[in-house]
């Protein structure tokens, strides 16, 4: 059996599940964005490890290239889903891909209990400008396994969204996302394919719609649209992509802060939730000061758990 520190932590801190999200009087499918028209702040965790990582060194500390190394736990997806499961502090997972693996472990998830209800997935796509044609075919990968949004990396204007929202919609509704090979995403889902064309739509743009945009901004080009693409009524959420940005403000700590103000100031004169990475319960005490309202743990371990806790804590989410 597969055993981790996290899943631990987790148990600990493990609370009554919550009630299926409600917007507006009636059921919301997505809880992302059930949490986002009440107002509240949203928090994203990775998942637990999927795939073995390789051999680590037999000794603690940095040990000798030719040292004797032991192999990694085994991972077992059903043990896997089953820690996923188990912790509901948060309000989405990301990962990195949709691999065969990937998809079994969603299968896995749903035989213990979870769907995109309780613990859904979102993935970031790539950047659109650089190779459109790759990162349709990541939407289309990505949504047919059922996550429930994409995330734009890099977005450098307000035409970028507008294709992507038309990668994303189906063609029968005017996009251009192929209307076959949505049987994963409806399962997830817990809808029929059917049902799952219906609800399959973004959100704000279609009220009734279950997926949804978010962007990042990571560079100066970004940042000198970033009002332009906050303005875009089918942007969701807009991400300060704050380790690229130490690249590009390099030795510039504070032209680095000073651009995730800009990006902040363009949310709040939109009314459109910022996100940022905070990995530790310092870090949350500062961000959400600050009116950053999307949280992802880019970790899973301690900090990150109790980033979630301090998180929830200070905006009265028990």
């Amino acid at each position: 059996m597969r055993c981790c520190t996290a899943f631990t932590v987790a148990v600990v801190m493990q609370l009554v599940a919550p009630a299926p999200a409600t917007s507006q009087g009636k059921e919301r499918l997505n809880p992302i964005i059930a949490a986002q028209e009440q107002g509240l702040p949203i928090f994203g965790i990775s998942h637990p490890a999927i795939v073995r990582r390789g051999p680590r060194p037999g000794a603690p500390g940095s040990a000798p290239a030719a040292a004797p190394t032991t192999p990694q736990p085994e991972i077992i997806l059903g043990d896997v889903a089953k820690e996923t499961v188990g912790y509901r502090r948060a309000d989405y997972l990301f990962t990195s891909g949709t691999s065969e693996t990937f998809l079994k472990y969603l299968e896995e998830i749903r035989k213990s209990g979870g769907s995109m209800r309780t613990h859904p997935f979102t993935a970031k796509i790539g950047i659109w400008h650089a190779d459109p044609v790759k990162v349709n075919d990541a939407i289309v990968r990505q949504l047919n396994a059922g996550h429930v949004s994409v995330s734009m990396e890099a977005v450098e204007s307000a035409q970028e969204v507008r294709d992507v929202i038309k990668a994303m919609r189906f063609a029968s509704k005017g996009g251009t996302r192929p209307d076959t090979g949505l049987a994963a995403a409806a399962a997830y889902w817990g809808l029929s394919v059917e049902q799952y064309k219906e609800k399959a739509d973004i959100w704000p743009l279609n009220k009734n719609g279950e997926l949804f945009i978010s962007v990042i901004i990571e560079s100066r080009e970004g940042l000198a649209k970033v009002r332009e693409i906050a303005a875009e009524p089918g942007v969701a959420q807009i991400f300060a992509g704050y380790g690229t940005l130490g690249g590009v403000f390099r030795g510039d700590p504070a032209g680095r802060e000073a651009a995730a103000a800009t990006i902040l100031a363009a949310c709040k004169e939109f009314k459109i939730p910022c996100g940022f990475p905070t990995n530790t319960p310092a870090e949350m005490e500062q961000r959400m000061g600050e009116g950053w309202m999307v949280h992802i743990m880019q970790r899973r371990d301690s900090l990150a758990f109790g980033a979630i806790e301090t998180g929830r804590a200070r905006f009265g989410r028990k």
